[in-house]
């Protein structure tokens, strides 16, 4: 498996790269030692030069002195407190070199240089007692004081100080080029390491590299060419399932690939043509679309001649009654009234026409702005007789049924000048289609939530075809247009429209001989009556 050959060798990369850094780790390490090592020997060789030099000061000092006793005891002091001070990091480098010992030679050489770093720090104690003024002035002669004094800076303990400092400098040095020589060789060494791991990476990357792109190039190469068929458009072309599990995956996967593009393109050829066919029917669709387009037209038109038909004959009958009440000899009072009343009929007529066609013009939303106002339940019963009665004609006659009895407190919510506009339509409604009877009933019914007005006539009925679209704007019934060719479809709209803006519903039902039940519900309160609302 060519991902197991992938894993193998990153690991192997892995593992060099980690030899590599420990390796490199544990030579900087070392490298680390060596040269803290040198440094500390180089520090104690420069401050056992100090030491020495100071000392001699000190030892020029001390002759002026005994010439001409107006010396500078503080430089004396000065100078015994830095070889104090040399002596003590002296004797902490010595502690520190113990810690980087390697060997036992190393060991005895800082045990040595300790002895010697102690007994100096005794012979400096000495000399800074028998420096003091006091002490000095003790001697009688001053060849004794040299002497006594010159015996403390050389000899001390029976020993040779200026020898034995000498050989601590010679010792020191040896060990200060020893340790140089151990971070250069530990040095050289890290190199060497490096550059011994680097290039065996080196190799083995370029063996590794090599070793995975041949198992990979006739794969690939496989899968180019297959690429390049599809490209040429020949989809039924297949490769070799062979090589590495993965890569015989992948050719499988191609081949599947390349079926699934075959069957998509004999698809989208059935497509292509079944959208040639659907524009073909959205073709025609467009047509039966554009023939609704010119009977819409031509509805249109039929519309306009029907206003103009129903505003001439108020308007015509208007002229002739004028006419015939001008025309011949003077006529006595009665036959004018009844001229004038059929003219202000007509004109009435005429007026509810011209309302109808402004409250279209307003639009909806005209329509459902009404202003509530409470009124009590008896007292719009009475209203809406009232209303009904006025616009009757004289040969239709009226039998209504108020609810024999209502709590005092019932009370509506009601626009009064609007919904006479809805009790005006439904009552023209029931006499425009009601020709051959004249009577309509009226009737009211209450329950704990609703109050229902019920109109009823004996006209032309309704069809459950026609049932769901009488309240739509401009719709008239085929059996409407027939017994009135001049009505305009917009009544019902509009008095649905002022009726669910009292939050109440309008309906029409076949009654049970022939004709039509129109059903008003409106909801009523309890209680005391609410200020006006306006929505």
């Amino acid at each position: 498996m060519y991902q197991r050959k992938l894993i193998v060798s990153l690991c192997i990369l892995l593992t060099v790269v980690l030899l590599q850094s420990g390796i490199s780790f544990w030579a900087h390490q070392n490298s680390e030692f060596h040269t803290e090592r040198n440094r500390i020997a180089n520090q104690m060789l420069a401050e056992f030069f100090s030491l020495r030099a100071d000392k001699q000061r000190l030892k020029v000092w001390l002759a002026e002195y005994l010439l001409t006793e107006n010396a500078n005891t503080g430089f004396r002091d000065t100078l015994s407190s830095r070889m104090q001070e040399q002596l003590t990091d002296l004797d902490q480098l010595a502690i520190r070199d113990q810690l980087y010992s390697t060997s036992e030679a190393d060991l005895q050489h800082t045990m040595a240089q300790v002895k010697v770093i102690s007994l100096l720090q005794s012979n400096l104690q000495t000399l800074e007692r028998a420096l003091k003024t006091q002490e000095i002035a003790l001697y009688n002669d001053d060849a004794e004081r040299w002497r006594t004094l010159i015996a403390l800076f050389d000899t001390f303990q029976d020993t040779d100080l200026a020898e034995l400092l000498q050989q601590a400098i010679l010792q020191q040095k040896q060990r200060a080029e020893l340790t140089e020589q151990d971070a250069l060789n530990a040095l050289l060494l890290v190199k060497r390491a490096i550059a011994a791991i680097s290039v065996i990476a080196i190799l083995l990357t370029l063996w590794l590299a090599i070793y995975l792109s041949r198992a990979l190039s006739r794969p690939l190469q496989n899968l180019l060419s297959g690429t390049q068929q599809l490209q040429q458009g020949h989809f039924s072309h297949r490769i070799h399932e062979s090589g590495s599990t993965e890569f015989a995956e992948l050719a499988r996967q191609f081949n599947l690939m390349s079926g699934y593009i075959f069957a998509y393109a004999e698809q989208e050829k059935k497509t292509q043509q079944a959208t040639e066919q659907l524009v073909q029917t959205r073709t025609s669709e467009l047509q039966n679309a554009l023939t609704q387009l010119h009977h819409a037209e031509q509805r249109q038109k039929q519309l306009l001649t029907d206003i103009s038909h129903e505003l001439r004959t108020p308007a015509t009958s208007i002229q002739g009654e004028a006419e015939i009440s001008l025309r011949g000899k003077d006529k006595d009072i009665a036959e004018y009234k009844e001229a004038f009343s059929r003219i202000l009929a007509a004109s009435n007529q005429l007026n509810q026409r011209i309302d109808d066609l402004l409250f279209l013009a307003r639009g909806e939303d005209r329509l459902v702005q009404v202003s509530l106002k409470p009124l009590l339940t008896s007292t719009f019963m009475g209203m809406a007789l009232n209303i009904i009665k006025q616009h009757l004609n004289s040969r239709f006659e009226l039998k209504h049924c108020l609810v024999p009895s209502l709590p005092e407190d019932q009370w509506l919510l009601l626009d009064v000048e609007k919904f006479a506009v809805v009790l005006r339509i439904i009552t023209d409604n029931a006499q425009h289609y009601s020709r051959q009877h004249t009577c309509l009933k009226l009737a009211f019914s209450a329950d704990q939530n609703e109050l229902r007005l019920q109109l009823t006539d004996q006209g032309i009925g309704l069809q459950p075809a026609d049932r769901q679209q009488l309240f739509q704007r401009h719709y008239r019934s085929a059996a409407a247009r027939q017994a009135r060719p001049d009505g305009l479809g917009v009544g019902l709209c509009i008095a649905k429209a002022i009726v669910e803006a009292h939050d109440g519903s309008i309906r029409l039902d076949n009654n049970a001989a022939n004709g039509c039940t129109v059903t008003i519900s409106l909801p009523h309160f309890y209680g005391t009556e609410h200020e006006n609302t306006d929505r």
